[in-house]
């Protein structure tokens, strides 16, 4: 009994994508996932302003499900060009879905991280070999 239990529990392996997004005033971000059997974490990294960004306070907040399950509300960066322009999240990891917000300031925000993906070993070997990606 225990080898049956064994085969239906394929191991997960992660794999990682690049994530960026670029806010603006009347521009927010939705970070969404398919339906599927893959856990998805967003790892966020950085919160930069862009080259074009007045010297005005910029905040940056995200919204997702709390670990209760209800709506939260939380402010990832408080940001101006003259006094601090950048700031490191460190990888501060959401779990979709998400949306990222500027609330006050015009912007451009660049925000930079990646997309967490735990897939099954099995899924992950097809995908292999259906052939190479080509980047642009």
């Amino acid at each position: 009994m225990e080898d049956s239990m064994d085969m239906d529990m394929s191991p997960l392996r992660p794999r990682n994508y690049l994530f960026g997004c670029e806010l603006k005033a009347n521009k927010d971000d939705h970070f969404k996932v398919d339906n599927d059997e893959s856990e998805h974490q967003l790892s966020l990294r950085t919160v930069s302003l862009g080259a074009g960004a007045k010297d005005e306070l910029h905040i940056v907040k995200a919204e997702a499900m709390s670990y209760e399950g209800s709506p939260i509300k939380v402010t990832l960066a408080t940001l101006k060009m003259s006094v601090q322009p950048t700031v490191s999240l460190g990888g501060s990891e959401i779990t979709p879905p998400v949306v990222l917000r500027l609330k006050c300031g015009s912007g451009p925000v660049h925000i930079s991280g990646q997309h967490l993906v735990a897939v099954e070993e099995d899924a992950e070997s097809e995908d292999e070999e259906e052939g190479d990606v080509t980047l642009l």
